[in-house]
């Protein structure tokens, strides 16, 4: 197969995008969830401003809370404020008047969604100090923040399990305070079982059950007009389907990365709009004492680094059957994904996509303040690495067509010595 790939390019000068299934193994796994049974509905990473080995997978458990996980795996304290079946975060959200990372939940107990802070100092949770957001006779059970690129105007899109969604604004009030509201409502037709926004480009991703993704604009003004990014009737998805996550690389280059629940899979398509081109799937199967991941409905990816345990991102992807204890996740450094297709995907670990909220130094927090909630203006972009190359915090292209060998070598022996079960 390769040798006929490389064939392909010598003879007309064009890269053939792969279209393969590779399988993976896990770095780690996280300790199991608290509730018993399928209670695992949604996911986000928050990353620490200044110690990014220290950041945090939230994972939401329609049981008993916000679960909260080290990225060795290891269980911290959970958020027991009620049930909780989504879960998103927004880094550079101005509230109070100072830039801070909003933690938003979908919080089935309160029926609304529920804004938090984490203290980098001590990763606790205090609210955002405003009030709960919420519609009349709505359920909200996905969420994802949508800062607006062209404006700096704050959204949460709340999914629901009649095919409702809702989009909310937050926006500033003289009293010091924040208030939200209805901007735009739109029915999808079945279950909205997940939700993730490309802020850079204004779209949202919004997963139908029973039938597949769907592309919609962000703005409060868009149309309902939607573009199919696969089905599953005549598609490549297979029921039961489950959340989407980007991995958004320098630009507005990256990922869309959808569970295929069916194939017990997460398949990936190109991050550009209106065309999504396939590039491939990957299962995560058993290693080093780790169980393979069956049946997942959830998936979280980043291209952040991560400190010495995913210094070139991170694929948390969920587990249904967890060898028959509660569910989890299993841990994969994106290196392992991206370099696995005879094709290999872009590995960039370049500036913060800032049109997603995110700031260069990461904001500090204060969750006692109120005020105006906005973005922080982005700064300049930066020069972007070809299809397939490394990119790094400084910008630089390293390989045009794949990892380079030292850079191999490295993530090689970051595996050997890392893989092991949580808190080993």
């Amino acid at each position: 197969m390769r040798t006929l790939l490389v064939l392909a390019v010598l003879l007309t000068g064009v890269p053939v995008l792969a279209q393969q299934t590779i399988q993976v193994s896990p770095m780690l796994e996280t300790q199991p969830v608290v509730g018993t049974g399928p209670v695992v509905q949604g996911a986000a990473l928050w990353m620490h401003p200044t110690d990014p080995s220290s950041s945090l997978l939230l994972v939401a458990d329609n049981q008993t809370g916000l679960l909260v996980y080290n990225l060795n795996g290891t269980a911290r304290p959970l958020l027991a404020e009620g049930a909780v079946q989504g879960v998103d975060v927004q880094e550079g959200v101005v509230v109070g008047g100072i830039s801070q990372t909003l933690v938003m939940v979908a919080n089935t107990t309160a029926q609304a969604l529920i804004g938090y802070i984490i203290d980098p100092a001590t990763l606790e949770f205090r609210r955002a100090g405003f009030a709960n957001v919420t519609a009349p006779s709505f359920a909200p059970s996905s969420v994802a923040l949508y800062v607006s690129p062209a404006t700096g105007r704050v959204f949460a899109f709340a999914g629901s399990a009649t095919g409702l969604v809702e989009q909310f604004e937050l926006t500033a009030q003289t009293d010091g305070g924040t208030a939200s509201a209805v901007v735009r409502s739109f029915d999808v037709g079945n279950a909205v079982v997940g939700l993730a926004v490309d802020d850079a480009q204004g779209k949202l991703y919004v997963v139908e059950q029973s039938v597949g993704i769907w592309e919609y604009g962000a703005e409060p003004e868009a149309t309902d007009i939607r573009v199919s990014v696969d089905t599953v009737t005549g598609g490549g998805l297979s029921q039961p389907l489950g959340g989407v996550a980007l991995y958004r690389a320098s630009g507005v280059r990256g990922y869309l990365l959808a569970v295929n629940g069916g194939d017990s899979a997460v398949r990936i398509y190109e991050r550009q709009p209106g065309a999504h081109t396939f590039r491939g799937s990957f299962t995560v199967g058993a290693d080093g004492g780790i169980d393979a991941v069956e049946s997942p409905r959830q998936v979280v990816a980043t291209n952040r680094s991560l400190g010495t345990l995913f210094p070139l991102g991170l694929v948390a992807v969920h587990d249904s059957t967890n060898a028959g204890t509660n569910e989890n996740f299993k841990l994969v450094p994106w290196p392992a994904i991206a370099t696995g297709f005879t094709t290999p995907l872009v590995v960039d670990t370049g500036p913060v996509d800032t049109t997603d909220g995110g700031t260069a130094d990461g904001g500090t927090t204060d969750g006692g303040s109120s005020g105006p909630i906005g973005n922080v203006p982005p700064p300049t972009p930066s020069a972007e690495s070809p299809e397939g190359g490394v990119t790094t915090g400084q910008n630089c292209v390293c390989a045009s067509a794949s990892v380079p060998g030292t850079l191999l070598l490295a993530l090689l022996g970051v595996l050997l010595l890392s893989r092991r079960r949580p808190g080993a």
